[in-house]
Parts: C-alpha cells; sequence; structure tokens
C-alpha cells in the first residue's frame, strides 16, 4: 500500500486529485469544478493510502464542467454557478421568474452559461408563466418555438399525482430525454392545499419523495416553494443551495445560502426579468 496526499474541495468536500507530492495553489484563479469556489482559498489534502495502479487524472477543469448561470450578476458572483448533481431551492416571492429564466438558459449551448439540455418541468400549482418563458427568449434572441419545444411539461394535480411521478417514472423520463436539469415548482403546494390530508401521511409521502430525489445523478434538481409550510424544515435539507427572496421596502433582498455560506444581496425589480447586454 502506498500513501499519497488526497486534494479536496474544503468548501464542498467533493474529492478532486490524489498526488504523491504537495501542490500549491496561492495565485490560482481556477475554480473548484463543483462549487466555483477559488481553489487557492479551499483546497484541501489529507493523507490516504492506495494501492499502486496506473496514475488516472481526476482533476475536471470547470470549463470542462456543464454548469449554468442566471446570468444576474450578483447572484451568480455568490453561486458562480450551478452544475449537474446539484440540489436548489428557489423560495419566496418571484420565484417563477427564477424558474423560467433557467427554463431558457439550460437550453443554451454550454459556452454561453447554459447546459445545452431540455428542461424537465414539473408543474406544479398551475404556475407556469409561459409569456415570461417567451419574453426571455425573446431578449436572447433566440427561436421561441424552439425554446419551447424544448421545455418536457408535466402539470400535477393532487399530491398523489406528483409523488407518483417523482417516485416512480422521474428518473426513467431523465434518461429518456437525457436532460441535465429538472425543475419541480411549487412542490409543498399539494401537501398543504387540502384541509382533509393527513398530515402524518403526507409527511411520510414527502419523505419517499424526499429520497427519490436525493438519488437523482448527473441532473441539476431545481425545486420552488410558494408560501411557508408545516413541512418546509423536512425538504430543505435536500438543498446544497437556497436563494429565498423577500420585499424590502422598494427592492428584492435575497438571502442566499451557498453550502452552509450565506449572504444576503439587493436586487431592482426589474433585474430578475431583465437580461444584461453582453
Amino acid at each position: 500500500m502506498k500513501k499519497a496526499l488526497q486534494y479536496y474541495c474544503g468548501h464542498c468536500n467533493n474529492d478532486l486529485k490524489k498526488l504523491d507530492s504537495e501542490v500549491h495553489l496561492v495565485h490560482s484563479i481556477e475554480p473548484c469544478p463543483f462549487c466555483g469556489t477559488l481553489l487557492s482559498d479551499s483546497l484541501q489534502h489529507r493523507q490516504v493510502r492506495y494501492k499502486s495502479h496506473s496514475p488516472t487524472v481526476v482533476f475536471q477543469k470547470a470549463s470542462q464542467l456543464p454548469k449554468i448561470t442566471f446570468d444576474i450578476d450578483k447572484i451568480d458572483s455568490v453561486l458562480h454557478f450551478l452544475t449537474p448533481d446539484q440540489k436548489i431551492c428557489l423560495a419566496g416571492i418571484h420565484t417563477q421568474k427564477l424558474v423560467e429564466r433557467l427554463c431558457v438558459r439550460a437550453q443554451l449551448p454550454c459556452r454561453y452559461g447554459g447546459l445545452d439540455s431540455k428542461v424537465l418541468l414539473i408543474d406544479g400549482a398551475n404556475s407556469s408563466d409561459l409569456y415570461q418563458c417567451v419574453d426571455f427568449a425573446q431578449q436572447y434572441g433566440l427561436d421561441i418555438k424552439k425554446i419551447l419545444s424544448g421545455i418536457i411539461s408535466c402539470r400535477i394535480f393532487t399530491v398523489y399525482q406528483l409523488a407518483n411521478l417523482i417516485v416512480n417514472e422521474l428518473h426513467n423520463a431523465i434518461k429518456q430525454y437525457n436532460t441535465k436539469i429538472v425543475i419541480i415548482t411549487h412542490l409543498l403546494h399539494f401537501f398543504t392545499n387540502d384541509p382533509y390530508l393527513n398530515p402524518n401521511e403526507m409527511q411520510q409521502i414527502l419523505k419517499t419523495v424526499i429520497h427519490s430525489l436525493k438519488k437523482i445523478q448527473n441532473c441539476l434538481v431545481v425545486v420552488s416553494l410558494g408560501m411557508p409550510t408545516a413541512f418546509d424544515q423536512i425538504l430543505l435539507q435536500l438543498f446544497s443551495k437556497t436563494i429565498t427572496i423577500k420585499q424590502s421596502y422598494d427592492a428584492l433582498s435575497a438571502h442566499i445560502d451557498n453550502s452552509g455560506q450565506t449572504q444576503s444581496i439587493l436586487l431592482d425589480n426589474d433585474t430578475l426579468e431583465t437580461i444584461p447586454q453582453h
């Protein structure tokens, strides 16, 4: 057995590369390919034992990893980018504007900050905003029909339909459409909108749904929430990143939790609807 140094990101704890000697990245501007944190700030190592074999490259350059941004400077400066294998929650007001933005941007080529992927959209509470999606596509100068056809939408009407779709059908749909992003809007709406539903049964169904979502790999999972519910804390444990937007006088306050590191930013009301000029 040989000894080596296992390098990993101290921010997201993902393993990066195994080396026989120490490296120094004091002045590196290379970000972690998983969370976007500069490796000069987050790179750590630990000693491991391994069997001798032909060396393999473990580092993956950030430029080679599919990733998506919101194209909102203040948000992207905190989250850097989102990648397949991550799970993010959008909560508070105006979440649907971020959802429609991602539905368009996910279809952009990777070099333009997209995933070059179709979008699987599970529409809860009849919340899809087609006009907002069209507006974003027009601002980017994209083919509107092509963008809309790239969104595979499924509208559900009961908590049982939602659970069946996520638990029994979603994994196969991801493979079928070869998508890199799944968006579920207002996931908790059907757990709380019927006073005759049994809270204990709803809690067990939600835990089953969460378990299925945890098993999704190589696909970005985005979930939006509406009004606060008694089930929020159970669901929020699923996510490594959350964006919560609230009204703050004449502006919007966005509280961002990025793997335990929190930051609040102020946004103009028009920012969520406007595509910046590049």
